[in-house]
């Protein structure tokens, strides 16, 4: 089942929320307003902390107990005051998170599991206001809780339009109620920040835009504002989103009218106007543009271009300045306000992703150990317990990385995890052994599982490789290779020119290609490419030398037919055989003599190269297998500890064999007119 996750973009103005479900994104809107963000905003009413809308609509009976901004908070360090009481910033977030997912779980009927955070740059690794949204959310039900930097998220807005290439240089202005610039590197999914600069800009061009309302409306909001109380911090309050609001209109317009309350005079403001306001604030970001390339060693030639997001990007100028003074080329996404929760989803939805398999171990008390992100992290938390069992690739464990990302560490396989090396809070390196496990099929007593057995009236054998099993039946009529897995076959070789009621066998011929050799009674031979199915060679052997015994030296490639009768040598009767180029199907030599078995050496009336023994090691070399009698016996290489064990009935001269990877164990055995193979699932 898929994970529901719910990102949150705390801004100083305005909070964002989405939930990421697989490959959707769906943002949470206000249940107050039904607007795709809410007011970064808290009001204490009686025991109640009311968040977002609902605070701003409580505002007008309890302007004491009202807050906004409650990130900013936890900056300075400073408690978040709600008339009489206090709370800190932690507490106020967290209650904040607690709404949010309220909110997603009931519009749309899931549970949220996972939490994104995202932070301004100035949050580096390390940070400790990084420590305390980790420990706030964690309060609020998130241990695995991520952060990712604004920065991070904005240049993973798929609403950018132009990925980077790996390696490419982006200055990222991200002007909100903060201005900071962040020039970051693409690396894939995970974009570096290389050096940043951050002001007060935003909310200085904000104060400005106040004083300006001041000054044309003074008569009628200078005693407003003086007056204290509730009444000056209703006008505070209300001045401060008149003006916002004014501002983001001109984006669209080039002269705004409009009145605070229907009772105020009205308040005039035109493009040219909110210009000159903001060229203070344009002057810094283009200086500071400036700073951060050359901090990070590179000259504005390098940087492939500005990516310009946050609700004051929206200022007509902007984009004209940024464009003039630096010569690059500058992109803006459609609803910039947005492109930060929008990255931050894109990046959090990737967390399948953030999962990293346990080392393969070589004992079967397994340690556990992962190659760690940057080969360091802290342990979240243990999602597993001492004597539980858990399936392959179960997440066991979670890790938090310098950056805060949350990795799942996962097992490679089965087992009961037996002991935890290493307590929740503690780092661990790519060399750690953070817990250890056993496989539980073998506490179980479980045995290896018997897939199939296979039989034929001639012979088996491996291919050199010990991909396949070959199946020869022993007149030669055919010859089938088989997937030891599955027992199908997968290659058939039917030799067009029958030797009828003759003899087949499967050799390994030059660079290990395997060849049928097959003869009949009246001394025609015949050689076929297993492979191809070829013919690649044809003898006879002269009439009167009818073969009794035929041997194949697969070094030299040569074969050796003892005839059935003996000639007289003076006084003795010698035996006779005729040695042949298997390659070339010529003779070699004509050979005439006693005991002519002694030169027989290297020759066998099988191949030696079967893929088959007595004993055999895995090819891990964790397991060893061998027969005695008629019983196969499957022990650990390092303790002789026996895992399994089988009797085979009936079976003589069993050997055993291991597939090319370790997978299956392998039985041939025969009976008085079959042999036949078993296969386990080791």
């Amino acid at each position: 089942m898929a994970q529901h996750l719910l990102v949150v973009d705390f801004g100083t103005y305005q909070t964002t929320a989405a939930l990421v479900a697989g490959t959707q994104v769906h943002p949470v809107p206000c249940p107050v307003t039904g607007a795709l963000s809410r007011p970064s905003a808290v009001c204490l009413d009686g025991d109640d902390l009311l968040v977002g809308s609902a605070a701003v609509r409580r505002r007008e009976v309890l302007p004491r107990g009202f807050a906004a901004g409650p990130r900013q908070s936890l900056d300075s360090g400073e408690p978040v005051r709600l008339g009489d009481r206090q709370a800190s910033a932690q507490e106020v977030l967290a209650v904040f998170l607690r709404t949010l997912r309220h909110d997603a779980e009931r519009r749309f009927g899931v549970t949220v599991d996972r939490l994104a955070l995202t932070v301004p740059a100035a949050y580096t690794p390390h940070d400790a206001r990084r420590s305390l949204l980790v420990a706030l959310a964690t309060d609020a039900g998130f241990p695995d809780v991520e952060l990712v930097g604004d920065a991070t998220a904005a240049v993973m807005d798929p609403y950018t339009h132009g990925d980077q290439p790996d390696g490419a240089l982006v200055l990222v202005c991200d002007l909100g109620a903060s201005w900071t610039v962040s020039l970051a590197r693409m690396h894939g999914e995970r974009p570096e920040v290389l050096a940043h600069e951050t002001s007060g800009s935003g909310q200085d061009f904000d104060r400005l835009l106040v004083d300006d309302l001041r000054a044309a409306l003074h008569d009628w909001l200078a005693p407003a504002l003086q007056s204290g109380g509730d009444t000056g911090l209703h006008a505070r309050y209300a001045a401060g989103e008149f003006v916002r609001s004014v501002k983001h209109r001109l984006a669209d317009t080039d002269e705004v009218v409009d009145r605070m309350t229907p009772h105020a005079p009205p308040y005039r403001l035109d493009r040219a106007g909110l210009d000159r306001l903001a060229e203070p604030a344009l002057r810094w970001l283009v200086a500071s543009c400036r700073a951060v390339v050359a901090r990070a060693g590179f000259t504005l030639a390098d940087v492939g271009g500005v990516l310009l997001v946050g609700g004051a990007s929206r200022l007509p100028a902007a984009r004209a300045v940024l464009h003039a003074e630096l010569g690059r080329p500058v992109r803006q996404p459609s609803e910039p306000e947005y492109a930060v929760i929008r990255g931050a989803a894109r990046w959090a939805g990737r967390v399948a992703a953030r999962r990293v398999p346990a080392n393969t171990a070589s004992w079967r008390m397994e340690p556990l150990s992962w190659d760690l992100p940057d080969g360091r992290a802290r342990l979240v938390r243990w999602l597993v317990g001492p004597g539980q069992q858990y399936g392959p690739g179960a997440a066991l464990a979670q890790v938090r990385t310098a950056d805060d990302r949350v990795y799942d560490l996962t097992a490679q396989r089965e087992g009961i995890l037996l002991e935890h090396r290493t307590a929740a809070g503690d780092f661990l390196t790519s060399d750690t052994v953070a817990a250890v496990a056993r496989s539980a099929k073998l506490i179980s007593g479980d045995r290896a599982a018997k897939r199939h057995q296979m039989r034929v009236a001639g012979d088996w054998l491996l291919t050199p490789d010990h991909e396949l099993l070959v199946e020869c039946e022993r007149s030669g009529a055919y010859v089938r290779m088989r997937s030891i897995a599955t027992g199908a076959v997968v290659n058939e070789v039917r030799p067009k020119q029958r030797v009828g009621d003759g003899t087949g066998k499967v050799f390994v011929g030059p660079g290990g290609r395997l060849a049928l050799v097959a003869w009949n009674p009246d001394g025609q031979f015949t050689v076929w490419d297993v492979a191809s199915g070829h013919l690649t060679s044809s003898f006879k052997a002269a009439s009167n030398n009818r073969p009794v015994k035929v041997l194949v030296h697969e070094g030299q490639w040569r074969l050796i037919a003892e005839a059935d009768r003996k000639v007289h040598v003076g006084r003795y009767v010698r035996d006779v055989a005729t040695m042949w180029d298997l390659g070339t199907g010529t003779v070699v030599e004509e050979m005439v003599g006693e005991d002519l078995h002694r030169r027989y050496d290297g020759y066998a009336e099988h191949s030696p190269h079967d893929g088959f023994a007595p004993q055999c090691d895995s090819p891990d070399g964790r397991l060893r297998a061998g027969a005695a009698g008629n019983a196969v016996w499957l022990h650990e290489s390092g303790t002789d500890e026996e895992v399994f064990r089988t009797d085979i009935a009936a079976a003589r001269s069993v050997r055993t064999a291991f597939s090319a990877d370790g997978h299956h164990l392998l039985a041939r055995w025969s009976t008085a007119d079959t042999t036949c193979v078993d296969v386990w699932q080791v």
